[in-house]
Order: C-alpha cells, then structure tokens, then sequence
C-alpha cells in the first residue's frame, strides 16, 4: 500500500498488498491495458492534471468491470475520487465512492477504511459535519497508521465545523497520544488540531502551533493544508488583538487558494474533448476559501503577480 501524501487530505493508492506469496490468478491488475491506464492517472495526479487523472482512473475502473476483478475496481475506483477531490470535486468524489464500494461487494471484496476517509474529506469539503464525523471515526479504524492519523484530522476538522465537542476530543486525544517519531504530515496534523483546541484559551500559543504546521505543510507541497493553517493563524492572530499580523496571515492564505484555485481551472485538451467540467466546486473550494479569507484580510490583489490587461 502506497503512504498518504499530504496534498489534499489524501493521495492515490494501491489498495490491494504487495510483495511476494502465492501467484494470484490472472485479473485486470496483470492486464497491461490497466496497468497503463493506473500509471497514466499517478503521473498526472502527481503533476496536478487532475482531469486527465480523472480520465485514465476511469478507464482503468471501466477495465476492471471488464474482467470482473473486484480489488482492481476498488484500487481505481479510489484514486478516482481521491483525483475528483483534488479536482475541487467534493460531490463527484462522494458517488465515486459510494459506485466502487458497491462494485467491490458484488465481487466479495470488503469495505476498507480508507473509503471512510476519502468520503469523509469529502463530506467535510460539502459542510456535511456529521456525516464527515461518522466517517473519519469510521476510517481511524485502520491498519495504516498514515490513514488513521488523516482521519483524525478531518475528524477534528468536521467536529470543531459542526461544534461536535465530543468528536473534536477524540481526534485531539488521539493526536496527544501518538508515540514518536511522527511523519512531517503527522506532526502538521497534530499542530493544528491543537491550535484549534487552544484558540479561544490562548490564542498566542494557538498561533504559533497554527504557524508551524504551516510550515511542515509547505516543505511537502500541502498546499491546501498549508492556507488553511495560515489562515488559523490568522484567526489567533486577530484574537490576540494583532490585527495587522492577523490580515498578513489572511492575505497569504487567500494568494495561495487563489493559485489553487486558478490552477484547477484550467481545463486540458482531454477534459475539454469529453465535454467535462474540471471545477464543479463545492461548498469549499479553493476559490471560495480565497474569497473569504481576502474578505476578511480587508481586500487583498489575489493575483499581484498576474500580466496587466490590454486597455
């Protein structure tokens, strides 16, 4: 099983074990069609061409029906929607889910916790709190200790959103009780859980710990991660009475959504050939996060950097 990367809450993964054992009989993993299909779709992901991405996990899901091979449905099924999350697609993400554990259970394969997390990033991205509580504790539930942990974090995240105290505590227990050492990701992760938990006590501390998983986030390309956290940051900073730092934490914040946001829009040729929408958008997504962190900043040039219009 690949380890979760930070970019979006989650990152493609192969869902069934690797290594040696037993032959397993022939399926669409041995199937050079899918296989190159599953390869097309990391490498964009990892590029950020979450549309093509999108069209290649398709096609290998198609392909995988095709030989009635229930684990190679579920593996492309769930890159699928990780793609379609990461593509600012929150709802398609959640029927990509809810289509591949259907067609796993029809070919005997059993749920996976990683599903519960995958669904739960994306009910929290839809302000689905309580579903996206329900979920992440569902998906703390597994082997991998990168998946739990990420868990944990979206149930932090949906409880405190949804005002679930109970929840919040769980994934703030949780994260203080993780035993070193800790990934970059695991140590973002606690910083901001805790940095929530101390906001209305403390605020100068909660900004500090805000900052920090900032930073951790930025050094592994979290970009999504890393504004969020700037824009807590700010929140403390505006708590503490430092307004001036507060609106610099936000403008950070909205620049880089912005960029995420201008980046997911841009449509390729094979987006643009199927008759797909890339950004459908969600009730969060990186252009309304960008909106309401330069709202609260005072106003804010989301694109300084941008060539100037022909008058």
């Amino acid at each position: 099983m690949k380890p979760v990367a930070a970019l979006t809450l989650l990152a493609p993964l192969l869902l069934a074990g690797c290594g040696g054992g037993a032959v397993e009989a022939p399926s669409a993993r041995d199937d050079a069609a899918w296989d190159q299909a599953m390869t097309a779709g990391q490498d964009s992901f990892e590029l950020g061409r979450y549309s093509v991405a999108i069209t290649q996990y398709r096609r290998a899901a198609d392909l995988a029906l095709l030989r009635d091979d229930g684990v190679a449905a579920a593996e492309a099924g769930y890159d699928l929607a990780v793609a379609q999350l990461a593509g600012d697609d929150p709802a398609a993400a959640v029927k990509t889910v809810q289509t591949t554990r259907q067609a796993a259970a029809l070919r005997g394969q059993t749920a996976q916790p990683e599903f519960d997390l995958i669904e739960a990033a994306a009910r929290y991205r839809l302000r689905q709190y309580p579903q996206a509580v329900t979920l992440a504790s569902g998906g703390m539930n597994a082997a991998d200790r990168a998946y739990a942990a990420r868990s944990a974090l979206v149930l932090g995240l949906a409880a405190e959103a949804g005002q679930d105290r109970t929840a919040f505590q769980k994934a703030l227990t949780y994260f203080n009780a993780l035993k070193p050492p800790l990934s970059r990701t695991e140590q973002a992760d606690k910083a901001e859980i805790q940095a929530r938990a101390v906001l209305a006590s403390s605020p100068v501390q909660a900004e500090q710990l805000a900052e920090q998983a900032a930073t951790l986030r930025r050094d592994e390309a979290s970009y999504r991660d890393m504004a969020r956290a700037l824009a807590l940051a700010g929140q403390a900073a505006d708590r503490s009475g430092d307004h001036q730092k507060a609106a610099s934490f936000w403008v950070r914040a909205a620049q880089s959504a912005s960029m995420q946001a201008k980046s997911a829009n841009t449509a390729d040729a094979a987006t643009v050939t199927q008759g797909e929408t890339l950004l459908r958008g969600g009730a969060t997504s990186a252009q309304g996060d960008a909106a309401e962190w330069a709202h609260l900043a005072g106003g804010v040039s989301l694109h300084p950097f941008a060539e100037p219009k022909a008058q």
